[in-house]
């Protein structure tokens, strides 16, 4: 694989695309490959492209359906490839041949160096105007274009120096920073779309501890056209662009000021933000929308700066191990006869990082179609980074799990059951989080995306926020909620495996839930408000595999094992089983009633008449759903899935 990806983002650009690839094309350092990604250009910039490829197979066209913006762009190429350097090129550039040689020696000089940006120009006139070298950042929150305007000539002899940030036009970028910078596996942030994405870079990678370098014997020609605080320019653009001018200047605000800049940064933005407020509000009332946007998701936002501070109070740290050394996370894919399922769970996995192994503990004995699916969808990982075992007849899920963590080599061992997958970015999000809590962390729990058989999101389970539970806490919360963990959103220390024991057999179906008890009681849970994975809910089996009277049993054998090793006290236990039981037997009956079988939704319900648990008491909590759920029985009426209701109602399954 070539050392650089250029990634190109197109949208009706052919009056400049093909001069921009011309440049690109000729330059001196050639191991790279060039990506251009189209948002759904309606002139001829595909055809443009699509005939320049032809011609040279460093280069590939990736039409996307609809306009994702500059953001979704250059996501789109990073979430799918791996290469060491990347270097991001604005469709209306031209770089000189050395630009990517110079950038590249530039970057190696130092692994802090997460990025590198050259001189940029606006004319190619003996003595033009710049247009950026590097970015600084503004005490407002605002960033601003270093030498912007002036005449080369003015500016005099340029040198190596560290900058505040890079303009988006064309940065290279180190592999490493790109990953360490993701949020919730995103990179730039898709709310952004197009405009102070490269603020919102420039301000995490100084938080993180990253530098950016300013290479003058880097040039390239850019003529900007857009500054959205000229007046009589902003009148001309549209209304989405100049709503986005406003809200992601906000965004900004919020995500990334740490509590220690909060009080003099905001107190120099907050005149210039209610100034900006009161012109939208009597001359461009459009931009109001971006207050609406931030009321309507507040919620997301404020997930997103618990993220970014999070690692911003951690220290800067060289990029990860290479490969051949101690793998931070194992990946364990138990399967059991469903190469299809195994083949999408292995798919969402992505590009193997170096620091990453994944393990197939196959089951399967009455064929071979899963060792072939494997091998067919990881030919192309590095060979020393997947394995594939066909364990011996007569094992069980219980067995196949111990298999799992006896093969791992990694410190972290996630289980990614075949019927499961990864959402885009959910690795390198759980990656970003280990990389950060390794010697103090043996469980973390993330968000999980809840899914039908057609991959139909059902409900998001997601951490409020990010918040260490120690272990009596933990066990509480686990013993109170019973679909507090889903497993592919958990990830636990080999350690705390071997400690602790592996899953008990005798408890069948509830030996999950067994065995988290014991890894919570040993070291807590970290939870984490990022989803990564999807969880796949069968309902053809809901009712009948799950609710019944054993498994009852089974469930209550757990409570009693934590009675016996003191894990609560007695009150609060008994009020943990209540909830417990409840959340599970009245999840059963709404499903049951969901498939039009009020039958079995009465025999569920039945079991909280068991002698164990008719005992237990109600809170104010549950019984209206308990006598609601006994009332459709009766009348036989499926109810609607309202997300309120269905989040009350989560089975753990």
């Amino acid at each position: 694989m070539p050392t650089a990806l250029l990634s190109l983002v197109t949208w009706n650009s052919a009056e400049s695309i093909e001069a921009c690839l011309a440049s690109v094309l000729a330059q001196s350092y050639t191991d790279f490959e060039v990506w251009v990604v189209d948002n759904d250009s309606y002139d001829d910039t595909c055809s443009r492209v699509a005939a320049l490829a032809a011609t040279d197979a460093r280069l590939s066209l990736h039409q996307l359906p609809r306009n994702t913006g500059f953001c979704g762009g250059h996501n789109y190429s990073l979430d799918r490839t791996t290469h060491e350097l990347v270097l991001l090129v604005n469709p209306d550039v031209e770089m000189a041949p050395d630009y990517l040689e110079r950038a590249v020696a530039a970057i190696r000089q130092h692994e802090q160096i997460g990025t590198v940006c050259g001189l940029l120009l606006q004319s190619s006139e003996e003595d033009p105007r710049i247009d950026s070298a590097g970015m600084q950042a503004l005490a407002d929150g605002r960033f601003g274009l270093r030498l912007h305007g002036r005449r080369l000539s003015e500016v005099g002899a340029l040198a190596q120096a560290h900058v505040d940030g890079a303009d988006g036009a064309l940065p290279l970028f180190r592999r490493e920073f790109i990953d360490d910078l993701r949020v919730q596996g995103e990179f730039f942030d898709a709310r952004f779309f197009a405009h102070k994405e490269d603020w919102d870079i420039a301000w995490r990678g100084r938080l993180y501890g990253w530098k950016t370098l300013f290479e003058p014997a880097c040039r390239a020609l850019h003529p900007r056209q857009f500054l959205p605080a000229n007046l009589r320019l902003r009148r001309r653009l549209s209304g989405a662009i100049r709503t986005d001018a406003v809200k992601n200047q906000w965004l900004l605000l919020l995500k990334n000021t740490t509590s220690r800049q909060a009080p003099g940064l905001l107190l120099r933005a907050l005149p210039r933000q209610l100034a900006i407020l009161g012109y939208a509000a009597l001359a461009e009332r459009e931009s109001l929308q971006a207050v609406r946007y931030l009321w309507q998701h507040w919620r997301d936002v404020q997930a997103t700066r618990q993220l970014v501070q999070l690692r911003a109070r951690q220290p800067w740290l060289p990029p990860a191990q290479p490969a051949g050394v101690t793998p931070l996370l194992s990946i364990c894919v138990p399967t059991y006869h469903r190469p299809e399922l195994l083949a999408r769970a292995l798919r969402s996995i992505g590009p193997l990082p170096a620091e990453v192994e994944v393990i197939i503990s196959d089951n399967s004995t009455h064929n071979d179609f899963s060792e072939k699916v494997s091998a067919h969808v990881l030919h192309n990982q590095p060979g020393g980074r997947w394995r594939y075992y066909r364990n011996p007849a007569g094992g069980s899920a219980a067995t196949n799990w111990v298999a799992c963590v006896e093969r791992a080599r990694g410190h972290y061992i996630l289980m990614l059951h075949d019927d499961d997958y990864l959402l885009p970015g959910g690795l390198l999000t759980m990656l970003h989080t280990l990389r950060r809590v390794r010697q103090q962390q043996h469980a973390v729990l993330f968000g999980v995306s809840v899914v039908d058989g057609n991959r139909q999101e059902l409900q998001r389970q997601v951490p409020r926020h990010t918040t260490y539970l120690p272990p009596t806490q933990a066990v509480e919360a686990l013993l109170t909620d019973s679909a507090l963990v889903r497993i592919p959103a958990l990830v636990v220390s080999r350690e705390a495996y071997l400690r602790t024991g592996g899953p008990d057999p005798t408890q069948r179906d509830t030996d999950d839930t067994d065995l988290w008890l014991r890894v919570f009681a040993y070291g807590g849970v970290l939870q984490v408000p990022a989803v990564t994975a999807a969880y796949s809910v069968h309902d053809g089996a809901l009712t009948t595999g799950m609710f019944q009277e054993q498994n009852i049993q089974l469930l209550l054998r757990i409570f009693q094992k934590a009675r016996t090793h003191n894990l609560l006290p007695e009150s609060r236990l008994r009020q943990a089983e209540s909830h417990f039981f409840h959340q599970f037997v009245l999840a059963g009956a709404y499903r049951a009633l969901r498939q039009h079988d009020a039958a079995g939704a009465r025999k569920v319900l039945q079991l909280l008449q068991l002698p164990a648990l008719r005992h237990l008491p109600v809170s104010l909590r549950w019984l209206p759903v308990r006598w609601g759920l006994h009332l459709l029985t009766l009348v036989r009426w499926s109810p609607p899935t309202p997300p309120r209701l269905v989040s009350w109602l989560r089975p753990s399954l």
